[in-house]
């Protein structure tokens, strides 16, 4: 063993005191003051020993002392794999059990160009947003990890706003209304507007109303917005919203269920 290396435990520890659960093997120099040399050795002692995995060329998720825990915890990995990201999309409505539907991919937002990535049996989807969409987003401990996801009225909003990384639109429809006796409806809409974009606007506000749950203040497209933004433009035109209805009601809202 070479004596000038410090040993993984004492690495893995002050990677955890410093809460960087994904890093390259410069950081880990930087924190321990190590040269290059050094540091490649002590990170791939790490791995190793089940301290750590590599997950990209040149970088590390920290298993530290409990790597059940953390490779069990795809949303917590996926969080760790990209900065700035927050988990949305299907995988928050999964979380927040709008959706009986459990997703095969991990979906996180993030404001960085990041393509997918395949680690452990995950697929890991990053959706690249717009700065000014990057909000309404919170820090919460799942499987006794931190991870930071959309709060449910910014999931809802997000997931309008991409509806492929959804399930769908009727995916969304039906979490809406499984959602709308614990929804904030003023935050949904304040978030709505926060997004810059009439065409979401107009569909969540025809969603709430053909729920019974108007919403004041939500802007309108200017023009018409095709409901279902995955099918063709054909259908007949909601004027209050400026919507054409190209998904019947009874798709989007099936008796019984919700």
């Amino acid at each position: 063993m070479d004596s000038n290396i410090p040993a993984t435990i004492s690495a893995t520890r002050l990677l955890l005191a410093q809460e960087q659960h994904y890093f390259t093997p410069a950081l880990l120099g930087a924190l321990m003051r190590l040269g290059r040399q050094p540091a490649y050795r002590l990170t791939e002692r790490m791995v190793q020993e089940g301290l750590a995995a590599k997950v990209e060329k040149g970088k590390y998720l920290l298993l530290g002392l409990a790597p059940e825990q953390v490779l069990s915890n795809p949303l917590f990995i996926a969080n760790q794999l990209v900065t700035p990201g927050y988990i949305s999309y299907w995988s928050a409505l999964h979380h927040y059990g709008l959706t009986t539907q459990a997703p095969q991919t991990v979906f996180c937002a993030t404001t960085r160009k990041k393509p997918p990535i395949t680690f452990q049996g995950f697929y890991f989807r990053y959706v690249l947003i717009k700065p000014h969409k990057f909000f309404g987003y919170r820090r919460e401990t799942i499987g006794g990890l931190p991870v930071l996801i959309a709060d449910p009225a910014k999931t809802i909003v997000d997931c309008l706003d991409q509806p492929r990384y959804s399930g769908g639109l009727s995916e969304i429809a039906q979490a809406l209304r499984s959602g709308l006796p614990d929804l904030d409806l003023e935050l949904l809409a304040e978030y709505a507007i926060r997004m810059q974009d009439k065409s979401l606007s107009s569909r969540l506000g025809y969603l709430l109303e053909t729920l019974g749950r108007p919403s004041a203040g939500l802007p309108v497209s200017l023009g018409p917005v095709a409901l279902d933004p995955e099918r063709p433009r054909a259908g007949s035109l909601e004027a209050r919203w400026n919507i054409v209805v190209n998904a019947p009601a009874d798709e989007l809202f099936p008796a019984g269920v919700g």
